[in-house]
């Protein structure tokens, strides 16, 4: 499976040392992920957290201004840990991200079978459905449930073991600014 792997420094080795979570940026100043973490290692069986985080789709990683270095990884599918469902995985620290086609195609029908001949009201439906799936408190225990699923889904990241295999990458480039 082809996976890809972001870090702002190219010093960091995914084949060898240890993940230091408190060199990451995310790790450090996002509200909630350092417990999160902590569960989600203790689920994994992964206690000293030693995790690589890897989108499953290209097209879901986000360019920014901050020039990072992309990791391209041909990996087994027998190597994935397991597949996060990123949405959940936000909700989970409380923050509101955009919800991706698993979550608004139902809402999406609905809004059609609804209003079929008034885009406006389609639409006005569509966003306040996607308010209230926001609004609506799930218990964190179904919200853990629901975090992993069984394939790469939209929005979705693979968790690998660190460290990985050497012949897993494919390519490392500087991802920059469109």
């Amino acid at each position: 499976m082809r996976l890809w792997t972001i870090h702002r420094n190219q010093g960091f080795s995914l084949t060898g040392g240890r993940v230091d979570h408190s060199k990451s940026e995310y790790y450090v100043s996002t509200r909630g992920v350092r417990e999160a973490y902590l569960k989600l290692w203790r689920r994994l069986g992964v206690n000293d957290g030693q995790i690589i985080w890897c989108y499953t789709r290209r097209e879901d990683i986000r360019v920014t201004s901050i020039p990072r270095y992309m990791w391209e990884l041909e990996v087994s599918d027998s190597s994935i840990l397991t597949y996060v469902d990123g949405v959940i995985w936000n909700c989970l620290l409380g923050i509101r991200v955009p919800l991706s086609a698993r979550y608004t195609e139902a809402i999406r029908k609905e809004a059609a079978k609804k209003f079929p001949h008034d885009p406006h009201a389609r639409r006005q439906f569509e966003i306040e459905s996607e308010k209230r799936w926001w609004e609506h408190r799930r218990p964190e225990s179904t919200l853990w449930k629901e975090l992993f699923v069984d394939e790469p889904i939209e929005a979705s990241s693979a968790l690998l073991r660190h460290p990985i295999q050497k012949d897993w990458i494919v390519d490392c480039r500087v991802l920059r600014c469109r």
